[in-house]
């Protein structure tokens, strides 16, 4: 069996070995991987869709949704190669590379996170103030379109994806529990159509006292229990109705 995954820095090995690894050795399947640190929700789109038209192998989907406050825009007049010659990204530019962490097929995207913005001005060479970095944190970010709808946007538009590849797909949410902010903000039916594990594994986590690696992320251990305990349920039914 082929389980493509995808989602945010959560998803990846960079802080141990991640819930999705712990899968592979339970279930003996192999893995596609397009997870990228620092990824909005938005940005996996695109990514999703190269996935499935390049690795018709796949047998079904695991999406892992990250930080609803993620907000991501299209960038302009930055040079992706020169910003992997800088070394930020520990690998060369190829912007065929799925796991490419600034662009999808050479096209060049950019993730604001609550703490981000700052290098901007280095990456476009231009010398914006604050004010639009405060317009952005302050007005956006935060809004109640960016935090409790554009969510079901981006599920509608990625369950298309795999609706048209006929692909199978189970969506967990890292931070928020996406059924119960659904039922508040007039989703709820909706996403009874769609595979979505119930609550999150921030609250798994801090019911369980989980301990973190820094401020965010969890560790080797934690990932295990958080498959284990949390996911792996889920996973099994959903593969068995797959």
């Amino acid at each position: 069996m082929t389980i493509g995954f995808a989602g945010c820095s959560h998803s990846t090995n960079d802080y141990g070995t991640s819930w999705a690894h712990h899968m592979k050795k339970d279930l003996e399947c192999e893995l596609v991987d397009v997870s990228i640190s620092g990824a909005s929700n938005e940005f996996l789109i695109e990514k999703i869709k190269k996935t499935l038209e390049t690795n018709k192998n796949i047998d079904c989907f695991i999406l892992q949704l990250t930080e609803l406050s993620r907000y991501m825009v299209g960038l302009c007049g930055n040079n992706p190669n020169d910003e992997y010659e800088k070394g930020v990204y520990q690998q060369d530019y190829n912007p065929n590379n799925l796991s490419c962490h600034r662009t999808t097929n050479g096209v060049s995207y950019y993730n604001f996170l609550i703490n981000s913005g700052y290098d901007l001005n280095d990456l476009l060479n231009t010398n914006y103030n604050e004010d639009f970095l405060h317009f952005i944190k302050n007005h956006v970010i935060i809004s109640d379109y960016n935090l409790k709808i554009k969510i079901f946007h981006t599920l509608l538009t990625m369950k298309s994806l795999f609706d048209y590849h006929n692909k199978k797909v189970l969506f967990f949410s890292w931070n928020t529990d996406i059924i119960k902010l659904a039922d508040e903000n007039g989703y709820g039916d909706i996403i009874k159509q769609f595979n979505v594990v119930k609550g999150s594994v921030n609250d798994f986590a801090n019911k369980n006292n989980l301990k973190k690696v820094d401020t965010v992320h969890y560790g080797t251990d934690e990932h295990k229990m958080i498959y284990d305990e949390f996911l792996k349920s889920h996973i099994n039914e959903f593969i068995k109705n797959s």
